[in-house]
Order: structure tokens, then sequence, then C-alpha cells
């Protein structure tokens, strides 16, 4: 739901029925509180989480990323700490329109724009959009669901849907855990929820409804082409991880094909999760970029 609009076409911000945990702030765009944390000062640096995180998976990013940069970790709209239950609109167009508006709110100039997965979409859509939000991207394995670089078949397509309705479904029986399993399985493959650390599976409990209406909203994501991100002029790392399923670097391929000034990076020992199961060589190659190594 949108909030009404003033005169001037400004849109109030809705009142925020959910309280902050220690430490985390919020700015207000687009009729919304958008929460976030941030660490240290220096040239902005602003990190975007993938589906079903939150602003929190950066906890490891957090504190080296500081030493030499104002590093600011979102939570995107509807994500922890707001406690949301599928209520509402929600979409990528939505937050890529809300991450261009933060960024421009923070008053900044263009930042280094890291983003992991979804988040790594997300941020790819915001600086073809407005490339004058960013200095550098960070693109960690997103891509997936892309319809100019990840078309489906007809077969893939009913597939894709079978396994929304199932996981909706479970969702829908309060089996969470048992919907996150099945979604974790898709992508990274047979005994990916098991073995996370309780800490991370809490962290998607608390996103869960976010993935159902991510799976809900990918129909309707605008078409992005290679011809398009072949006009981005800015500095883009690729990084992937070495024991990720194949899609992944099949997709950072066809990315690497589509960029003017595009670097790539495997993080060794890790999977899709590159930055949480191998920080310290993630945390390395990020800084190394940035630093123009």
């Amino acid at each position: 739901m949108h909030a009404n609009k003033t005169s001037d076409s400004a849109p109030l911000v809705l009142p925020r029925s959910w309280a902050l945990p220690e430490g985390v702030k919020t700015l207000a765009i687009n009729g919304y509180e958008m929460a976030y944390t941030e660490r240290g000062s220096g040239p902005p640096l602003v990190l975007v989480h993938g589906a079903g995180l939150d602003y929190r998976y950066w906890a490891g990013q957090m504190e080296p990323f500081s030493a030499k940069h104002r590093t600011i970790a979102v939570s995107l709209r509807h994500y922890y700490p707001e406690p949301w239950r599928g209520d509402g609109e929600f979409g990528m167009t939505e937050h890529v329109a809300d991450l261009i508006a933060f960024i421009k709110k923070l008053g900044v100039g263009a930042v280094h724009l890291v983003g992991h997965s979804r988040g790594g979409t997300v941020a790819l859509y915001a600086v073809s959009a407005d490339p004058s939000i960013a200095k550098t991207l960070v693109f960690a394995e997103g891509g997936l669901g892309m319809p100019g670089f990840a078309p489906s078949n007809p077969s893939e397509q009913e597939q894709r849907a079978e396994f929304v309705r199932s996981f909706k479904a479970k969702f829908a029986e309060g089996d969470i855990d048992g919907g996150l399993e099945a979604y974790m399985t898709q992508i990274n493959g047979s005994g990916a929820w098991q073995a996370m650390p309780e800490t991370s599976r809490q962290v998607f409990r608390d996103n869960a409804w976010t993935l159902v209406a991510g799976l809900l909203d990918n129909p309707r994501w605008p078409v992005l082409t290679c011809e398009d991100t072949k006009r981005l002029e800015l500095r883009v790392l690729l990084v992937g991880g070495a024991d990720s399923l194949p899609r992944w670097h099949l997709l950072l391929d066809k990315f690497q094909s589509c960029l003017q000034r595009a670097e790539r990076v495997v993080i060794p020992n890790a999977t899709h999760a590159m930055s949480f199961m191998n920080p310290d060589a993630f945390n390395a190659a990020v800084l190394a970029f940035l630093d123009g190594k």
C-alpha cells in the first residue's frame, strides 16, 4: 500500500509499527522507513542483501570494510526488522526505486555498491536506471531470474510454478522450516539448510514471507538485456563461489561478456553465500577491487 501524498507530491511516511534493534537506523524514502546499520568513515560503501536476508547478512564485512569506508548495510522494504507476513506490495521495481532514493538521500554522491544474489540484481537494475548513484559495483552471483540473462523454457517455467505453489503451501500450513529447506535445496543444493548454523536459519525465518513474495514477483521483472548492460561505464567486480552450482558460473560468464569493465574473482571453499562462508577471501577481493588493484 502506498502512502497518501502531500500537495507537492512528496509521499508521507507510513508510521512504523515495529521496534528497531539497538544500533539500527532508518532513512525515510518513498513513504517507508528503510532500516540500515553503518560503521566507519570515508568513501561510502552500500551493501545490499539477497533474498530472505537482511542487513545482518553482512556482519562479517562491517568491521573490515569500515577500516577505509563508511560502510552501510541496508534492509530492503519488508525485510527484517519489519515483521512482514506478506501483506501489501513487494517487488523488484519497488526495491530498485527505494535503493536509488536511499543513496540519493544519503547526500554523499556516488557510492561503492555491493550486492549479493537478489541484492546484486537490485543493484544492477538500480545503476542501469540511474548510473549517477554508483562509482563501482560488486555483483556477487546475482542475475538469477533475469529474463535477459537466464531465460527459461516452458518446461522450466512449469517446474518453477509448481515449486512456488508447493513452497507457498508449506508456509500457509505453518511449516516454515520445511519451505525454507526446499528453497535452500534449489539455491545451494541438497543439505544446504541443515548445514546452516542456527543463527543463519533464524535470519531466514525472520524474512520467510519475502521469499514467497519474491518468487511470485519474478515474472513481473522488467527485461534488462545484454545491450543495456553494455552501456554501463562503471567498473564491475563479478564474484562467484568456487563450489556454487553450475548455473551461477554460467550466469557470471554471460554478465562478463556483457559489461564493458568487468573483472572477476572466484572465492575458494565457498558456495553461493561466499561472503558468509569465506569472509576473509571475499573481503580481501572486494577491498583490492575498491583500491583499484
